[in-house]
């Protein structure tokens, strides 16, 4: 019963949270999935001998779940409404929210739990059934619930790919990268360069984005070759170094000239300009990239009666998504192949890989390649996405980002790293801009107006901004992480294993 009441009481706390910045129907849809995720949670780690076992405990949970969100719609109809300027909801229509929250809350958690009683095979089917059905039902239910969650939701799947390429280096190798977000602008960029159509080129999206994967997987390569005598601390400041200037390159490729490099030479030793033979760019200098005014239109996918637009994320969602499917089954083969095995020998002890007979040289260079494609494969979709490209894009905070979410999911565990991308990625895209939205409303309603300081008036309306402490937020996620839960969220068994024998070796005197 404790796991019951503390695993609904976290999701509860979230799902308060949600109602009360977002209001309406958001309500059933968070009392939706997060009734899935805690009939889920009440039911890990126990023995659960039937599905009316199950079903009770989930049941439970997401009674409990539901009842925080009734609690919550009630507040933000009747208090936070008020409170930030907006006309306070009726009664009823408040009830009617929390109500459908509190209900789908029940059923969804009901199901789950039910579901974990069933025998092992049967109980990976059916949970497998109800996450597809959930992921491929989510947009009809937001546009139905008229929450508009479903432009976060594609970039947060366009983020779980970059969390799940970044975990090859970093979690199954080892191998610290810090410039993750420089793959992700090759990428991109490469899928601009082949499809955009004032380029020339036009190629189909469905080659432009295995030729961006195929380009980031040789930057990979190119990176790892003269770095593999590094390790730690220093491979970091390599693939920082690295990370920084790749997007700086795209910035200042806007006057490109190529001349030979003979001539060339010969023509600045001997102050003869005219000997040098140019090549690319003779009658005027290219621009490649466009600098800081972005490269675009990019070239958008086609298919038979669907329109890939702007106006319709539909087509957009389940493209992204299939993506996603697709690189955690690619991903979770890898690692329980031979490759993957190799991996995880370096991660834990790379003079004994190597005494083993594993090349390191060759099991390093797929590491960053593998890690690499999967980033130039988000960018790719995030060009097309997009439309148009900026070099801002792909700073050093995208690379940082991703290593978040890696070490919040739990380094080297799959679903860990989904976890660890949506939680961070929901935050920073979603959560934040409406709770600054929120908080804005309600200081210049009802605490401004009552405060007679100026200097702590201006305080107030300057500081208080969630948007501006993102990264001080993220840093407190992580270190609060890293002293409740060492090995994050979802630590993988290896990682357990080691932190439990850790905590339990003798402290010699």
């Amino acid at each position: 019963m404790m796991r019951v009441i503390r695993a609904s009481g976290i999701l509860g706390a979230i799902g308060a949270f949600t109602v009360l910045i977002f209001g309406g129907w958001s309500s059933a849809v968070i009392g939706w999935l997060l009734g899935t995720g805690a009939g889920l949670a009440a039911c890990q780690g126990q023995r659960i001998p039937n599905p009316n076992t199950g079903a009770r405990l989930g049941g439970s949970a997401g009674l409990v779940l539901g009842v925080w969100i009734l609690l919550a719609s009630i507040a933000q109809g009747v208090v936070i409404q008020s409170a930030s300027g907006q006309r306070s909801l009726p009664l009823d229509q408040t009830l009617a929210f929390g109500v459908a929250g509190l209900g789908l809350s029940t059923i969804a958690a009901t199901l789950m739990g039910a579901i974990q009683g069933l025998t092992p095979e049967r109980r990976r089917q059916a949970t497998l059934v109800t996450l597809a059905f959930t992921l491929l039902s989510f947009p009809i239910v937001d546009r139905l619930a008229q929450t508009g969650w479903i432009g976060t939701v594609i970039q947060i799947q366009i983020f779980v790919i970059l969390a799940l390429g970044l975990n090859i280096v970093v979690g199954f190798s080892g191998l610290l990268n810090l410039g993750y977000a420089a793959f992700f602008a090759i990428g991109a960029y490469t899928a601009a360069f082949v499809s955009a159509p004032g380029l020339n080129l036009g190629w189909s999206f469905w080659i432009a984005i295995w030729a961006a994967a195929g380009v980031a997987a040789l930057a990979g390569v190119l990176l790892g070759a003269p770095t593999l005598r590094l390790r730690g601390d220093y491979l970091a400041i390599v693939t920082l170094g690295f990370g920084e200037i790749v997007p700086v390159v795209f910035r200042n490729l806007i006057q490109v000239q190529i001349y030979e490099p003979i001539s060339k030479l010969l023509a600045t030793l001997f102050n003869r300009p005219d000997l040098a033979i140019c090549l690319v760019g003779c009658v005027k200098p290219l621009n490649l990239t466009r600098g800081a005014e972005g490269l675009g239109p990019v070239g958008t996918p086609t298919l038979p009666f669907i329109l890939f637009q702007s106006s319709n994320p539909f087509p957009w969602y389940y493209l992204v998504l299939l993506l996603v499917v697709f690189s955690f089954f690619l991903i979770t083969r890898l690692r329980d192949s031979r490759l993957g095995r190799a991996w995880t020998a370096i991660r834990e002890d790379e003079l004994a890989a190597g005494a083993m007979g594993i090349n390191l040289v060759q099991t390093k260079l797929l590491a960053f390649a593998m890690g690499a494609s999967f980033s130039g494969l988000a960018g790719a979709f995030f060009a097309a996405y997009t439309s148009t490209i900026f070099p801002d894009y792909f700073d050093f905070s995208v690379s940082i980002t991703v290593l978040c979410m890696v070490i919040l999911g739990g380094l080297g565990n799959m679903t860990g790293v989904v976890l660890g991308g949506i939680i961070i990625t929901a935050a920073d895209r979603l959560y934040l801009p409406q709770l600054a939205k929120v908080l804005k409303g309600v200081l210049n309603v009802s605490v401004l107006p009552n405060i007679s300081n100026p200097q702590l008036k201006d305080f107030l309306a300057t500081s208080l901004d969630p948007i501006q402490m993102r990264l001080f937020l993220f840093g407190l996620t992580l270190v609060l992480v890293m002293i409740v839960r060492p090995g994050g969220l979802v630590p993988s068994k290896t990682q357990l294993a080691e932190l439990r024998s850790a905590s339990t070796e003798p402290v010699s005197p």
